[in-house]
């Protein structure tokens, strides 16, 4: 304690290097921001990622670019239970009437997004005289088609939402990171090969890698769901705190061995989900979410705090035209797209009207995407500064679609009336 007061500063230098300091900042701070938020009427979660900003590097460096890298942790732990959370929402029953239409829906939207990016980014370096038209369509195309589920999941649990665009949307997301995934590998490829350097590594090769992780996502997440089911039916099912500590045994797991054979961080412990939703006995199963609820409250208020410290607001203002084309079109890809798909399949009209509104924000998958077409493309000499724009595009997109998109997509689920405006948090308890 000498030593802190003895040198000028060093409290406050050792505070700012505490990871304990800092997940207290984000707590609180968090806390504060959702409570301001709400006094406006909108979703607490934009309210974390405002305060977030705030607090982190871009703004008033409480968080340092140091400390919100050490908070990898919660991450990923925030991760693995809005994965397992999509999961328990994913009921065969309930998909036997909506299946169809999710998948028609999901392909259809992805894919228009794609195109209409991709030939919107390709229309204007052919007008302006750009260079690698093709390769940055083809790319920014296939990482448009990407969807963030944490902030559905959120404003989902936030508001309690039910009604059947939020039967189609839970399902939708999952699905889309799959389609997303699959369809970044073999866009990155035709753009990399028809740059010349990279005409060695087949379209078929690239595509192996994310099939490997597809399948080992669902392999390992569908047996531990199969091990928590039979232990939870050998233990006693009435003590919530066993059912919580079982649970979460589980999830950490399948996020532990997700990480060592890299698979996906989102399919894994969303079909730990499926698996469990669809094995246990229909009485329990409200509390198979609301069981994890208080402990995920302060993990999820962190993790979008994280993202809101995490996202550079210097980036809105070197991302230029092409990074405002990327953003306009992919929201018009994304409400066409489900819009007129929806129409065809004969869904619901408030699914018509307002599942594409939905469908806009946008986070980490899109950012691992661009992370994996930066480092391709730094392996081909002197192409890196592509990888370079395309990461500054996204990322920059990335602040709209965070903050605005929530917003959204609050307003389209109020609309289309499944908000029960009298339970608006999910950080309180549910009651059975």
């Amino acid at each position: 304690m000498i030593y802190l007061l003895s040198t000028e500063g060093s409290i406050f230098t050792h505070l700012h290097e505490n990871i304990l300091f800092g997940v207290s900042m984000l707590v609180l701070f968090g806390l504060l921001g959702g409570k301001l938020i709400e006094r406006i009427k909108f979703p607490k979660v934009t309210g974390y990622i405002l305060i977030g900003i705030l607090i982190g590097p871009s703004v008033l460096t409480i968080l340092s670019h140091e400390m919100v890298e050490n908070f990898t942790i919660i991450r990923q732990v925030a991760i693995g239970v809005i994965g397992y959370t999509i999961g328990l929402e994913l009921k065969f029953r309930k998909l036997k009437k909506t299946g169809k239409q999710v998948t028609i829906i999901t392909f259809a939207q992805a894919l228009i997004t794609a195109v209409l990016v991709c030939m919107a980014i390709v229309s204007y370096l052919t007008v302006t005289g750009g260079d690698h038209i093709w390769t940055y369509g083809l790319v920014l195309g296939a990482i448009a088609t990407a969807t963030a589920p944490g902030p559905i999941v959120a404003i989902v649990k936030s508001y309690r939402t039910k009604g059947p665009v939020t039967d189609m949307l839970l399902p939708l997301v999952a699905l889309d990171d799959a389609i997303g995934i699959m369809l970044f590998a073999v866009m990155l490829s035709i753009g990399t090969t028809i740059l010349g350097a990279g005409a060695s590594i087949s379209t078929g090769a690239l595509l192996l890698e994310p099939l490997i992780e597809i399948a080992l996502s669902f392999g390992i997440g569908a047996f531990l769901g199969l091990a928590m089911t039979f232990t939870l039916k050998k233990l006693n099912r009435d003590d919530d705190k066993t059912l919580m500590m079982i649970i979460l045994g589980f999830v950490f797991l399948g996020i532990g061995i997700g990480q060592v054979v890299h698979a996906s961080a989102i399919l894994l412990p969303m079909t730990i989900g499926i698996v469990l939703t669809n094995m246990i006995d229909e009485k329990y199963e409200h509390r198979l979410s609301g069981s994890v609820d208080l402990f995920a409250a302060p993990i999820l208020l962190g993790f979008f705090t994280i993202a809101g410290a995490e996202l550079n607001l210097s980036l809105l203002l070197v991302a230029g035209a092409m990074g405002i084309i990327y953003i306009v079109f992919r929201v018009i890809g994304k409400i066409s797209g489900a819009y007129f798909s929806a129409k065809i399949v004969k869904a619901p009209p408030t699914v018509v009207k307002y599942l594409g509104f939905t469908l806009i924000p946008q986070a980490g998958v899109a950012i691992d995407m661009a992370l994996t077409a930066e480092l391709r493309f730094e392996e081909m000499p002197g192409y890196g500064y592509i990888g370079m724009e395309i990461m500054t595009i996204v990322l920059a997109a990335t602040v709209i679609f965070e903050v605005f998109g929530l917003i959204i997509v609050k307003t389209a689920l109020s609309k289309a009336g499944e908000i029960d405006v009298a339970k608006t948090s999910w950080s309180s308890q549910q009651k059975a």
